[in-house]
């Protein structure tokens, strides 16, 4: 297992935002996480990704201890994240964005020129490559960020509802691009999705949250039949 966590817990005074939250990520898999608004699943991210310090628990990445780590150290050790709402520099070119992330997203603080160039190639990035980032559409700007993050060269890619605000198309070409970073370049990826059955689709595992707790971990076609994640998007049938 690359990721794994125990106990996960996070307060935000009296509102407990995550619970006991167990979860286990395979190496190269992809780990799709589902759950009504407010379940828990951004917050899960982020304590993970050490933007929040956790109230209890563990999380060991890749063999390492790294619950105590701040986001920048959790980063330089492989696992890297994006956000709901596309984040780049608006100013600088797509290329010179991209060299933000493998410049300060490396321990060295040293960007591989291969690894940026390889990024452009793998998401399709080569015509924007001296394009300033304000001027680019919603798709283009999640490449970018997506490239950023790849430029790092991690080996964990947390994706939080990459999907949000993209055309039919534009899912369909997000999800092929999904699929070669995680055969081809062989990153392990856990997403943040609330389509349900896209995520379904492109997933090995899911996990379900509710309220902060675990409701369902399991194969993705076990998630239409689980009665608790049935009552948990559609309510409790009164007998």
């Amino acid at each position: 297992m690359i990721l794994e966590t125990k106990d996960l817990c996070k307060s935000f005074g009296s509102l407990n935002a995550l619970q006991n939250v167990d979860l286990t990520v395979e190496k190269g898999k992809i780990l799709g996480i589902a759950g009504p608004n407010g379940a828990g699943k951004s917050t899960l991210f982020n304590v993970i990704a050490g933007h929040y310090p956790l109230s209890a628990g563990k999380i060991d990445f890749n063999g390492e201890d790294i619950t105590r780590l701040n986001s920048h150290q959790v980063c330089h050790r492989g696992l890297v994240r994006t956000f709901q709402v596309p984040t780049t520099f608006k100013t600088l070119t797509v290329y010179d964005n991209i060299r933000v992330g493998s410049t300060f997203g490396r321990k060295d603080f040293k960007a591989s020129k291969g690894i940026i160039e390889e990024t452009i190639e793998l998401l399709g990035l080569n015509e924007y490559r001296d394009t300033e980032a304000s001027h680019l559409d919603l798709y283009t700007t999640k490449m970018v960020m997506l490239a950023a993050c790849l430029a790092t060269d991690c080996k964990l890619l947390m994706l939080d509802e990459p999907l949000a605000g993209l055309a039919m198309n534009e899912i369909e070409d997000f999800l092929q691009v999904i699929r070669k970073i995680s055969g081809k370049g062989g990153i392990t990826i856990i997403m943040i999705e609330h389509i349900l059955d896209t995520l379904i689709e492109i997933s090995d595992h899911m996990l379900v949250l509710d309220n902060g707790t675990v409701i369902y971990t399991g194969s993705p076609e076990g998630v239409f039949e689980d009665q608790q994640v049935i009552e948990c998007y559609l309510g409790k049938v009164e007998e």
